[in-house]
């Protein structure tokens, strides 16, 4: 607080030094601490203030040097604030703690200390480039305001002095008055601080509030936190994954890692060192309650400045807002979606139907292409399974799908189903190019990738169906797709991408709806086998299952079977007596294969 200057006169009269002897001298000590009140109830700064009293005490009590010890519980101790002998480059450094020292003894004991040989005294600490051996004397009190401990104020002498009770009693007076001083202006300095906060909270809000009444959009609101907090400011989902919302601040990695505090309910903000190089970052949660919903990310730490803290702590109530905001308009349009989908995807209907359908999609804004390659995205255990139904998690999959896939194929539609996901793939039609199968195959290794990337315990395989040429063609082509994971599965595979079309002769056992007519062709063809191995041990199925597997050659299934070639020859000659056929006919192998594949998907 910056005030008027004492004027000369009453400088001249605080600074007399006031006679040790005589019948006036309690006079002059009275008068003394008169005029130090007056110059306390002046205008002066807190600076200027202790400066004068110092210089005043020093006069008063004789002495040579006068030094001010406030106490810190920030830094643990008393601080040598204000001295008018020692070394002013000491000032704000030298940190004496309770107990240490004569200084810190009378902090300790809150009584008055006068040590006539500071040398000689066990209690003295000496402090290098502060202290001089000049200073013989010492008088030490304390400065209590209440039951709080204020500080410490010293006066030393060069020449050998026993400070008397009187004198002990003055300057112990000297010290209450000035414990009054510090604490009005520590008042006063705790309004003007409070005054400050209020008048920037109002400021901020303000700032806000305009921001959301106007519907300015997450990307605006970042950029006032970012201008309030004075520092580059990124959002960041539970995840930790930055959110895009075409505005680049500055902050730099797309993922950090949040310490496990913040998703517990760790109240924020929390300065953690990341990346390479390590920068730090201040990270502040975004609450919905007790949810976590975001996190804002600032390089660098908050420092001593209140008003980035308020910025960041603000915005955090104003980005929570928003986001759940976007996430209830996006939690209605997934909705809305799904149901569209669920309802084109509903088999036995009609094509004039599935275009009543589609189009009603395209009226509420969501166009579903006239025709799409399906690409099914599913989880390949329960593990996986319960980690892509979270909704983070979830959330962030399909973000990242739908920026891979509409800038190489704009229109495609990204539809959650339970766990998996499904992705359309427009195809123009009439146009001389669209994607071929080899090339939504290497799309759907990427969507792999994608999954694969948001965490090293995910495993998912990606099933792709054929072309539907129509909506009404959407519900056989989305079974296809399934239809080719659930054979891969079968078969013990996992983090495979595999196509309908790439099944071979399995698709036309598929495109058989009749499940007893597959029944009635494995009982005709494989029956007198299924029936031996009930009466026998003897592995014929496996054996044929072996042989078909090696291309039927009887070394390499005996090898796979790890039996020797002679057993396997035995089997294959009870295999063509039970089966009353020759197993080198051509024809013959087709059927048994085809017998094999109908029984494995039976039991699929």
């Amino acid at each position: 607080m910056a005030g008027r200057a004492v004027s000369p006169v009453r400088r001249r009269a605080l600074l007399t030094p006031a006679d040790r002897s005589g019948p006036d001298r309690e006079l002059r000590e009275l008068l003394f601490l008169q005029q130090l009140a007056l110059a306390a109830a002046s205008t002066m700064g807190r600076d200027q203030l202790l400066e004068l009293v110092i210089g005043q005490t020093t006069g008063a009590m004789d002495a040579d040097v006068c030094s001010l010890y406030l106490h810190d519980e920030a830094r643990g101790g008393l601080v040598l604030t204000a001295t008018n002998g020692l070394n002013q480059a000491a000032l704000g450094q030298v940190v004496m703690a309770l107990g240490q020292g004569i200084t810190g003894s009378v902090a300790a004991s809150r009584a008055p200390l006068s040590v006539p040989e500071v040398a000689r005294d066990p209690r003295f600490k000496w402090v290098e480039g502060v202290d001089e051996a000049r200073f013989t004397s010492m008088l030490s009190v304390p400065i209590e305001a209440g039951p709080r401990m204020v500080g410490v104020l010293n006066v030393q002498t060069v020449a050998r002095r026993n400070f008397r009770p009187d004198e002990v009693a003055f300057l112990s007076a000297i010290a209450g008055a000035l414990a009054g001083v510090l604490e009005r202006s520590e008042l006063q300095r705790r309004l003007e601080e409070q005054l400050e906060e209020i008048r920037l909270a109002q400021t901020i809000h303000e700032r806000f509030t305009q921001l959301v009444l106007t519907g300015a959009g997450l990307a605006r609101i970042v950029e006032a936190v970012s201008a309030l907090a004075d520092g580059p400011v990124g959002v960041y989902d539970p995840l930790g994954y930055r959110l895009e919302h075409g505005v680049d601040l500055g902050v730099g990695p797309r993922r950090i890692q949040l310490p496990p505090g913040l998703a517990a309910g760790a109240e924020g903000p929390i300065v953690t060192r990341q990346g390479r190089p390590a920068q730090e970052l201040t990270l502040t949660p975004v609450r919905a309650g007790p949810e976590l919903v975001a996190v804002l990310a600032m390089e660098g730490e908050l420092g001593p400045s209140p008003s980035r803290r308020r910025a960041l702590e603000q915005g955090a109530t104003v980005v929570a807002l928003e986001l759940l905001k976007e996430r209830a308009a996006a939690e209605v349009e997934r909705r809305l979606r799904g149901d569209l989908i669920d309802g084109l995807l509903a088999a036995g209907h009609e094509p004039d139907e599935a275009l009543r359908l589609a189009q009603r999609a395209e009226r509420l804004g969501f166009r579903i292409p006239a025709a799409a390659w399906p690409i099914l995205v599913e989880p390949d255990d329960e593990r996986s399974v319960a980690a892509l139904e979270s909704g983070p998690l979830q959330e962030r999959l399909h973000r990242d799908l739908a920026e891979l896939c509409r800038p190489r194929h704009p229109g495609a539609v990204v539809s959650a189903r339970g766990a998996a996901t499904l992705v359309l793939i427009p195809v123009e039609v009439g146009q001389p190019r669209h994607p071929s199968l080899g090339e939504v195959e290497q799309l759907g290794r990427s969507m792999q990738e994608v999954v694969l990337g948001l965490s090293r315990r995910l495993s998912c395989s990606v099933g792709i169906g054929n072309l539907a040429s129509s909506p009404a063609e959407l519900p056989r082509a989305y079974e296809e797709a399934r239809q080719a994971l659930r054979l891969l599965r079968r078969g013990g595979g996992s983090r495979r991408v595999i196509s309908y079309r790439s099944l071979g002769a399995l698709r036309l056992l598929l495109e058989v709806r009749d499940p007893a007519v597959l029944d009635r062709f494995v009982a005709e063809t494989l029956g007198p086998v299924l029936e031996y191995e009930k009466r026998r041990e003897t592995p014929l199925l496996a054996t044929l299952e072996a042989l078909v597997a090696e291309g039927w050659n009887q070394r390499a299934a005996s090898r796979r079977l790890r039996c020797h070639i002679n057993t396997l020859t035995y089997r294959a000659q009870r295999l063509e007596a039970l089966l009353q056929v020759s197993l080198d006919d051509p024809e013959t192998r087709v059927v048994l294969g085809l017998a094999l594949q109908a029984r494995g998907l039976r039991r699929a």
